[in-house]
């Protein structure tokens, strides 16, 4: 653990998951020794250390950023490819399923990769840990004052000030609770299951979603033989799950993908995690930029959260480096209205998009059946929208 020297930097970033680590090694990359940035982790406690597999998809735009960063040629030997999306929706055993196919290319790039979570953390912490000017603490944040040109915030005792406060704690953000920044949340009353799978076929780098009666199920390419299950769906069924043998659980997920994985050989890393939506009002209070989960929490049906939280530190950053350009406030509240002007549309967009489609394939109104199949088999038969929906989904259309 560093040392926090000095107690005055540019930037304090509250949480260090993969958003703060990005955040703080794009701005250290680009400005080099004139910037100085704090981070602060919580204090942890052994079980908070007892994590499973947990897989991301990193978009285009997410793979572009770590290579402007210099640091893809690291990553890139632990991802795995995803050739193609196979979208699916039955509404029972009987009836005749609809199929989205994509070919996950743009132009002639791979759109997306499979990586797992706490490696790339590792490999991205690794990064800026090298970096003299990034100061780590792991400790919980006291009071937090906002001053009209600095704020000031209290760590073991001692003060830390800086002109800029960088919220990215995550859902439950200390930071948003102690300022009383307001959200728009709901509980989908929705947990998801997440497993790892060896299987006996080649998966052939094809990821697959299936909508199901009882909630969207995901299988992400982890190697030939390996892959990445996520199972959304209401608590009453996850009840359920968690009752049954790890036997039937692979019968279970078998019969989802039996055409791509064939049998189950092993099935491991099981864990838990509630879903909820979340979305703060406003991206900025005074001298304070929220940034990631802490500012939006999305269903991880299409498997964006990642990629739209590195999109805020794209943005965020860009806002930085340019005051420093030209020796302005890197708190200013005008800086950070541009921040928000610039990220909320992507934001938006994305949130009740993604919000949008979970509502409609988990509702099991039956009078809906038609519809979910009518969306599904008409986008498969418009070229031109499949590639769209790729594009949109690789993230390099959004402008800063």
């Amino acid at each position: 653990m560093k040392q926090l020297k000095p107690s005055h930097s540019d930037v304090i970033i509250v949480g260090n998951g993969i958003t703060s680590q990005f955040f703080a090694l794009r701005l250290s990359k680009i400005l080099g020794g004139r910037i100085r940035i704090i981070i602060i982790d919580k204090e942890r406690k052994d079980s908070d250390l007892k994590e499973y597999v947990r897989a991301l998809s990193l978009s285009l735009s997410t793979i572009n950023l770590c290579k402007s960063l210099g640091i893809w040629k690291l990553i890139e030997p632990h991802t795995h490819p995803v050739s193609k999306i196979f979208i699916s929706h039955s509404a029972s055993n009987t009836e005749k399923q609809s199929f989205l196919n994509l070919d996950n290319r743009v132009n002639d790039e791979v759109a997306s990769y499979i990586i797992d979570e706490k490696v790339l953390r590792k490999l991205v912490s690794e990064e800026t840990a090298k970096l003299s000017n990034i100061d780590v603490i792991y400790a919980n944040i006291g009071d937090i004052k906002l001053e009209t040109d600095q704020v000031n915030l209290k760590v073991q005792n001692q003060i830390l000030t800086s002109k800029l406060l960088v919220a990215a704690d995550g859902r439950k953000s200390a930071v948003k609770k102690q300022l009383n920044i307001k959200s728009v949340s709901w509980d989908y009353n929705q947990l998801a299951l997440s497993c790892l799978i060896e299987h006996s076929k080649n998966n052939e780098n094809i990821a697959v979603e299936n909508f199901l009666q009882t909630g969207p199920i995901a299988l992400l390419p982890m190697g030939k033989g390996t892959s990445s299950v996520i199972w959304s769906m209401n608590r009453e069924n996850i009840d359920q799950i968690k009752k049954i043998s790890i036997g039937d659980l692979k019968l279970n997920i078998e019969k989802q993908f039996k055409n791509y994985i064939g049998e189950i050989i092993k099935l491991d890393n099981t864990g838990f995690f509630e879903l909820n939506f979340s979305l703060v009002h406003k991206l900025y209070f005074k001298r304070c930029a929220i940034i990631g989960d802490a500012a939006h929490s999305i269903h991880p049906l299409a498997g964006q959260g990642t990629n739209l939280g590195l999109r805020d530190i794209i943005c965020l950053s860009d806002r930085i480096i340019e005051a420093f350009k030209y020796g302005l406030d890197v708190g200013s509240t005008s800086n950070l209205q541009e921040y928000q002007r610039k990220r909320m549309p992507d934001i938006l967009t994305s949130a009740l998009a993604y919000d949008g489609i979970n509502r409609l394939y988990s509702n099991n109104i039956s009078g809906l059946n038609p519809l979910k199949n009518f969306v599904i088999n008409l986008a498969d038969s418009i070229p031109i929208l499949k590639k769209t929906l790729v594009r949109g989904g690789s993230g390099i259309s959004i402008k800063y």
